[in-house]
């Protein structure tokens, strides 16, 4: 059985505190402490970026002009034939069927206001692992400024607590985040709105969300080291996809090794009952299988059931990790240990993930094999909503938690959101310089696509909240397959 399980390597914290001091000597001026990723805290003090008054503002669609000269992923000569169900027919691949489970009405009423009678304002935000770091140096700034961080005299006190966007999701949905009368989260920040119709749903009665804006932008990406992706590129050849991955399973299978070395093709992505890249992992596994030539397609509930979809759901269940909860415990090992320090060939994470990854294994390993960047023919855009709840708050609670989203909204946090964390900015006091600064080395080196447009050649259009719960479910209660080859 092949079930892969990703061993972890801690790097040595004397060496990158060498390694920091060393790059970070004789820059001046430069910016505070960027990319910290646990024990990994690397400098990435690009660029001092100021006001320019006199700068262009831009709409948050067009933060770097798309253009002719703008670079776009390469189109490779088999990008038309998108062929999961004929490899599911090929190897004959079948699974035990699961029921797709129903989807659940509301049953619960929305509390609003609850009485506030403690000393401390409490804003708990249950946000993903890809922002804590953004949103817990933004809450310290916050909670410091006496001008924003108290109402009525009552201080207050912002949590951040990192949980995965569709294991939080869920608690709201069930009732599990609320204790003797009052909700344990002031806001939920997951990393895309593709589960807001199914929290929605379980509750009537009145108005869940305050607040809905997003806070930053991270399209998904695929990160491969250089020296498969090589492989990939000219096998394959076609743009990274679910159909990509299949098709590279599925020749292994049948005896062709394509990693360099003799190395088995290994691929990472996570829990998808936990993690929202997960959820969208899925989605875009079940768009990829029926869509093909149909863009606007909208996955329905008796698709789940196609015999042929469980199968293949089930084989990438079987073939693929999905050991981690959050998308920075999938990438996190690859950050530490680079190729050849850990199994995973291939990962899906998050753009701002991996332009981390690229630059830390740029600075611990400069001659080492790059990861590569590439974007999925079919993607989705995580648009990373603030989601300020009145279900079991107070009228201070809210009104505190849309204080914070306002400061996670200024030019200061959202270039501190760009700088420290790689993220694609929503306020268009950024300016497309300052983007073009901080991701420029990227885009030569790790095939980083700073225009957003360009990016992917399909996006996903947003599908059903109750289909995506299904599909999850579903997923969940899938056994391993049988095929020929397996």
């Amino acid at each position: 059985m092949r079930k892969h399980r990703m061993t972890q390597r801690r790097g040595a914290p004397a060496l990158l505190a060498a390694l920091v001091l060393a790059m970070t000597m004789g820059q001046p001026g430069a910016a505070e402490k960027l990319f910290d990723f646990g024990e990994l805290n690397v400098d990435l003090s690009k660029i001092q970026a100021k006001p320019d008054a006199a700068a262009v503002k831009q709409t948050p669609a067009q933060q770097l002009d798309s253009t002719p000269e703008s670079p776009a992923p390469q189109v490779l000569p088999k990008d038309a034939e998108v062929a999961i169900d004929e490899t599911v027919q090929r190897e004959q691949l079948r699974v035990t069927p699961v029921k797709v489970p129903a989807a659940n009405a509301g049953t619960q009423d929305v509390i609003y206001p609850v009485p506030e009678d403690r000393d401390v304002i409490e804003v708990k935000i249950a946000a993903g692992s890809e922002k804590r770091g953004w949103f817990e140096a933004a809450a310290e700034q916050f909670m410091a400024d006496t001008s924003l961080s108290n109402i009525d005299g009552k201080p207050i006190r912002l949590i951040i607590d990192k949980i995965g966007s569709i294991k939080s999701g869920m608690l709201i949905r069930d009732g599990r985040s609320m204790h003797d009368g009052r909700n344990e989260y002031q806001v939920w920040a997951p990393a895309s709105s593709i589960f807001r119709g199914v929290v929605e749903d379980a509750f009537s009665g009145g108005k869940l969300f305050e607040t809905d804006e997003s806070v930053a932008r991270s399209p998904m990406v695929f990160v491969t080291w250089a020296p498969v992706q090589k492989r990939i590129d000219a096998v394959i050849e076609k743009s990274m996809s679910f159909d990509t991955i299949t098709d590279i399973y599925a020749r292994e299978l049948n005896g062709e090794v394509l990693g360099p070395e003799g190395r088995i093709f290994q691929f990472g992505f996570t829990q998808p009952d936990s993690s929202n890249s997960g959820a969208v992992a899925l989605i875009t596994m079940a768009y990829e299988f029926f869509a093909k030539d149909k863009p606007r397609y909208k996955i329905r509930m008796q698709d789940l059931q196609d015999p042929a979809f469980q199968a293949y759901l089930a084989f990438m269940k079987y073939m693929s990790d999905q050991s981690k909860t959050s998308t920075g415990k999938l990438a996190e090992p690859l950050m530490q240990a680079g190729y050849g320090g850990q199994p995973l060939s291939t990962v899906y994470v998050y753009e701002n993930l991996a332009v981390k990854l690229a630059y830390i294994r740029t600075a611990n390993d400069p001659d080492g094999a790059k990861p590569i960047i590439r974007y999925p023919r079919f993607n989705l855009v995580s648009d990373h909503p603030f989601y300020v709840l009145r279900h079991g708050n107070s009228r201070e609670q809210v009104e505190a938690a849309k204080r914070f989203k306002d400061f996670l909204l200024t030019r200061d946090m959202q270039l501190m959101a760009l700088q420290r964390e790689g993220f694609r900015p929503v306020s268009t006091e950024i300016t497309n310089q300052e983007m073009s600064q901080v991701f420029g080395d990227f885009v030569a080196d790790n095939g980083l696509i700073p225009d957003l447009i360009k990016a992917s050649q399909v996006l996903v259009p947003r599908q059903d909240g109750a289909v995506i719960q299904a599909l999850i479910e579903t997923y969940a209660q899938l056994g391993d397959p049988q095929g020929a080859n397996l």
